[in-house]
């Protein structure tokens, strides 16, 4: 078996020798002299793995340029060689049809082959300093041409596909809704994406609570498999996005007087690609169906409430919101995921905000001053992230049905944009938390230990 097996290999050898350098005996009087042969490279394929190495050492002297050159060479003429014995071993596998165990060592033979091959390849990598691409990698969004928000939920996969520009800042993103699918569906979609060359690169991102993390993890598993079934992995990536930033589950819309009010973190860009970005403060009714189409299409803002408090004066506009809700919802491909409820207040009047609240104990706030054109000036106190003790923050302000916001805007602390929330307790003095507005547009307090402040004037 042994003298067999040394015969074969041997033949292997000659007959990929052959194939690489061709045959003198019958090419002698074509054949270029050595002298010739030496001083230039007429492989294309060699030129250019040469081309490229030393495109990487330009300060080279002449020893280490001459010892780059003859690594690649070796390892070039080895690769090739492995090739045409793996492809000749292949060959006899497909045509054997003796003994298994002759089948047998033919399979050993190629396995070791192709063992030899791969660490050529690795050497030559090493000498080239060539980090090759493999499947899955992480792409710039310089070169995305697709990227996909798959949020794992129990009813199914909720898909967003984000709209070019791609950027890194969450406010700047613009989508369109694919809507609720099944987790068929969903695979069946990226397979049909994938299939479209004009959607390569693509990011496949799979958002995922705590709670669907096991979910989302078997997803992404079917994921790369259809991937790997269409050949597109090495020009995809996907990702696991815990969503950690999200809120409680509902956005509010304030009504009182007949205008609506909402919340955001930060300035948002409109859902129709406008010029003016969507804010915390008045919705303006024409925009109504923007805040809508923005609040469903964050990555991970549903399954989501709108909650609808409005006064006697705001019925006909919490009528309007609540139907547009339903109807966005609708057309984004998300009603199984929208809830909507109406619910009628008594606001606190804006009176009993106005004026000047003091501070009844040190703490982050020493003072706060409410005017009637919408500005509140907030002095800071000394545990305030925000300001020094003493310095005089301009905060505009609005109000819910039975609250004041006031907004530092441009007052960031720790990457944080931080606003103030202030209720009345039952002995009329001003409660005030220091939170940020989450993502579904609903106050997360940041800070426990509130500020207590009475009205002096």
């Amino acid at each position: 078996m042994r003298t067999r097996w040394f015969n074969a290999s041997l033949c292997l050898f000659v007959v990929g020798l052959s194939a690489i350098l061709g045959t003198p005996a019958l090419a002698q009087d074509k054949t270029p002299s050595v002298l010739e042969r030496v001083q230039r490279v007429d492989d294309p394929e060699l030129g250019e793995l040469i081309r490229v190495a030393m495109e990487k050492r330009k300060g080279a002297n002449i020893q280490e340029t001459l010892e780059v050159m003859r690594k690649i060479t070796l390892s070039y003429s080895q690769i090739r060689l492995l090739d045409q014995q793996v492809q000749e071993v292949s060959r006899k596998i497909d045509a054997t049809t003796g003994p298994a165990e002759i089948r047998y060592e033919l399979l050993l033979a190629k396995a070791e082959l192709e063992a030899k091959l791969m660490k050529e390849m690795a050497d030559l990598r090493e000498v080239m300093g060539i980090v090759p691409q493999y499947p899955l990698v992480e792409k710039p969004l310089s070169v995305l041409n697709a990227w996909l928000h798959f949020q794992v939920l129990d009813k199914g996969v909720c898909v967003l596909d984000t709209l070019k520009p791609f950027g890194t800042y969450w406010g700047g993103w613009r989508f369109n809704s694919v809507g609720l699918l099944s987790r068929q569906d969903a695979l069946d979609y990226i397979r049909q994406r994938v299939k479209d060359k004009q959607s390569l690169p693509i990011r496949i991102q799979i958002d995922h609570t705590v709670a669907m993390t096991k979910a989302a993890q078997e997803l992404r598993t079917s994921v790369i498999s259809v991937l790997g079934e269409t050949h597109s992995a090495m020009e995809a990536e996907v990702d696991l996005k815990t969503l950690d930033w999200v809120g409680s589950g509902v956005t509010t819309f304030y009504l009182r007087d007949g205008v609506a009010r909402t919340l955001y973190a930060a300035p948002v860009s409109r859902p129709d690609g406008g010029p003016d970005p969507l804010d915390t403060g008045v919705v303006e009714p024409n925009d109504i169906d923007q805040h809508i189409q923005w609040h469903l299409q964050m990555p991970g803002n549903v399954p989501l409430t709108f909650r609808v408090e409005y006064d006697k004066a705001s019925s006909a506009l919490a009528d309007q919101i609540a139907r547009e809700a339903e109807a966005v919802a609708r057309r984004l491909n998300m009603a199984e995921l929208v809830t909507v409820e109406k619910v009628e207040v008594n606001p606190i009047p804006e009176d009993t905000f106005r004026g000047r609240w003091q501070a009844l104990g040190r703490g982050e706030i020493q003072s706060i001053d409410v005017y009637p054109d919408g500005v509140g000036i907030v002095t800071m106190g000394q545990r305030s992230p925000l300001a020094g003790a003493g310095e005089a923050v301009t905060c505009p302000w609005l109000l819910t049905t039975d609250e004041i916001i006031l907004d530092p805007k441009e007052k960031v602390a720790g990457g944080h944009r931080y606003v103030f929330r202030g209720n009345l307790d039952d002995t009329g003095n001003l409660v005030v938390y220091r939170g940020m507005i989450y993502p579904q547009g609903d106050f997360h307090i940041s800070y426990a230990q509130p500020t207590i402040l009475e009205k002096v004037r």
